[in-house]
């Protein structure tokens, strides 16, 4: 702990002397607000959520139904911080509480907290009854044993303790006469009483039930024996090493029926082997549980009842846990279902960098009478919502008995960000099994803000610059941004004609700008087109851009861009390629 006296400023009077304190109108207080006090069996804490103290900072205690004050506290020490990353390893203040040294009083008894300071203009601050100070003996086991090595055969050992009451006026300790503990483990609290010199000496039972103790990672049990109405600092903590037996599950049937989506009843009984090799119960109230499903615990006899979930014909696993007692043992359950139609699969979802949707999974039957045409409906729901949508019924043929076939939807128009499932309905005949649903499917929309052709008009002959800027939507916050590094096709049509051909195309730089430079030809349109990647963007087609090519004067020659006529490709890139080339 780091600690830092805080000095004294000026002095209070005479104990017994009036406090002064002045009106609302007078006062300004410099923390408002912000102050907390809290205490112990010795010790007071006071905490103004800042490093910075008021100045002449005191503490007073007085008897309940008094004004006088009867102590005067005004050194204190700083704590150390015991969480220095909270809200935040930024925003953390640091060390803000401040605490006494443990007090020595003339008195036991409850005692009034007032808190007094200076305020902005020296006047005296005054926050009476912040906390009640219980000052009172403290009591305390002072030793602690258990003899005996238990197994699950054999789980009585013997406890031996001295408890004593520590006076916090002088440090002195008496016996604790007829006072109660409490012996506590992870599965029982059990209560003790000490005899007239503070001793208890007395047989346990464990339940057999108790948890490794994490803080060894050996195979025994932490039991602790603290004063009734103290935590465990003011008792004694014991690591006691248990024997250890191996289980078994025997189940009634490994085999459970019914509809799909539904659970079936399990029985069986849970036992482990004894020195003998003979196998007995369990102990009543040994975890066990459908493995990553739910919990159940054992009962009499170690007989065990649970519901065991039909999900298709996906075996399930019944586990016991283990302790320091038994050992973890696990025993497959084979569900076989009723007549039921579900999905058990996470549907296949694709999104084509067009805007197109593909959704397919697998379709399981179960015991069908005979065979029919079933109806799944195909759904979609938007993120940050619970409302499942109907985007398409499909029909799906089934044959009598257990079958499975592909469902499959293609070219959906694409809904946005969210998930997709198939669902079957379910009829009078026959339940609806399990629905599960895709993983989250999203690409980012893109679009050219910029786009233009330029000079416009141009003379034929003269340079065209096409010049643009893509961007992308963040779908989660709808902010756009640039895409870098994308390649972009620029397309002419010249007037006249429905045809359009790639003339060239250009890369996007860091900002998402691109450039190319062309020979004005022909009248005509022209556009830029991104064609997307393959998973993350959706492609996008820039605006039409059409430029007026004036006919150059008679006798001028050049081979000319547009339409059908030759690129320049003036960019230095290309330049710099051509010259590697020569």
């Amino acid at each position: 702990m780091r600690r830092r006296t805080l000095s004294v400023l000026c002095a209070l009077g005479a104990l017994g002397g009036a406090l002064a304190t002045p009106t609302a109108a007078q006062a300004a207080d410099p923390l408002p607000g912000s102050l907390s006090v809290r205490t112990d069996e010795t010790r007071i804490y006071v905490d103004f959520g800042t490093f910075t103290l008021p100045k002449d900072l005191k503490v007073l205690l007085r008897k309940p139904g008094t004004d006088t004050p009867v102590a005067t506290i005004d050194e204190f020490e700083f704590l150390e911080d015991p969480d220095p990353c909270s809200p935040s390893c930024q925003d953390d203040t640091g060390e803000t509480t401040v605490g006494t040294t443990p007090l020595r009083l003339a008195d036991l008894g409850q005692y009034a907290v007032d808190v007094e300071y200076d305020g902005t203009e020296g006047e005296t601050i005054l926050h009476k009854d912040e906390a009640v100070f219980d000052y009172h003996l403290i009591p305390q086991v002072k030793a602690f044993e258990v003899s005996g090595k238990p197994d699950v055969e054999h789980k009585t050992v013997t406890v031996r303790a001295d408890a004593t009451l520590r006076d916090p006026r002088d440090g002195a300790e008496t016996p604790m006469a007829n006072g109660r503990l409490v012996l506590e483990t992870t599965a029982a609290k059990t209560g003790l009483t000490t005899d007239a010199a503070g001793h208890v000496e007395s047989s346990y039972t464990f339940t057999g039930t108790e948890k490794h103790d994490l803080e060894t990672y050996q195979n025994d049990v932490k039991v602790v024996l603290r004063p009734a109405g103290a935590d465990a600092a003011h008792g004694l903590t014991r690591q006691v090493e248990v024997g250890f037996t191996v289980t078994d599950i025997t189940l009634d049937s490994s085999t459970v029926r019914g509809a799909d989506g539904t659970d079936a009843p399990l029985t069986g009984r849970a036992t482990y082997k004894d020195n003998n090799g003979v196998s007995k119960p369990v102990p009543v109230g040994t975890l066990m549980s459908v493995y990553n499903v739910r919990s159940f615990r054992t009962g009499e006899d170690g007989r065990f009842t649970t519901q065991v979930p039909v999900y298709g014909t996906r075996q399930q696993k019944i586990a016991l846990h283990g302790t320091p007692w038994l050992s973890t043992t696990y025993m497959p359950v084979s569900p076989d279902p009723t007549t039921s139609a579900g999905f058990h699969r996470v549907p296949t979802v694709t999104v084509s960098r067009y805007k197109k949707v593909t959704v397919s999974s697998v379709f399981d039957r179960y015991d069908l009478p005979a065979s029919t045409t079933l109806k799944v409906n195909l759904q979609f729901k938007a993120k940050g919502t619970t409302t499942w949508v109907t985007k398409k019924t499909i029909d799906s043929p089934a044959v009598a008995g257990d079958s499975s076939r592909t469902v499959k939807a293609a070219d959906l128009p694409y809904q946005g960000v969210g998930v997709w499932r198939f669902q079957f309905p379910g009829t009078q005949q026959i339940p609806a099994g399990d629905a599960p649903e895709s993983y989250i499917v999203s690409r980012r929309t893109t679009a050219f803000p910029e786009f233009n052709a330029n000079p416009e008009p141009v003379k034929a002959g003269a340079p065209l610059t096409i010049t643009g800027k893509l961007d992308t939507q963040n779908e989660d916050n709808g902010q756009w941004s640039a895409l870098a590094g994308a390649r972009i096709d620029i397309y002419f049509r010249a007037k006249g004609t429905t045809t359009w051909g790639k003339v060239g195309a250009a890369a996007t730089g860091a900002d998402g700008r691109f450039k190319k430079t062309f020979t004005a030809a022909k009248d005509g349109d022209w556009q830029a087109k991104y064609d997307g990647d393959d998973w993350s963007h959706f492609s996008g087609d820039s605006r039409l851009d059409f430029v007026d090519v004036q006919l150059a004067p008679r006798g001028s020659s050049g081979k000319l861009a547009g339409g059908d006529a030759t690129r320049r490709g003036s960019d230095a890139a290309s330049t710099r390629r051509s010259a590697s080339r020569r």
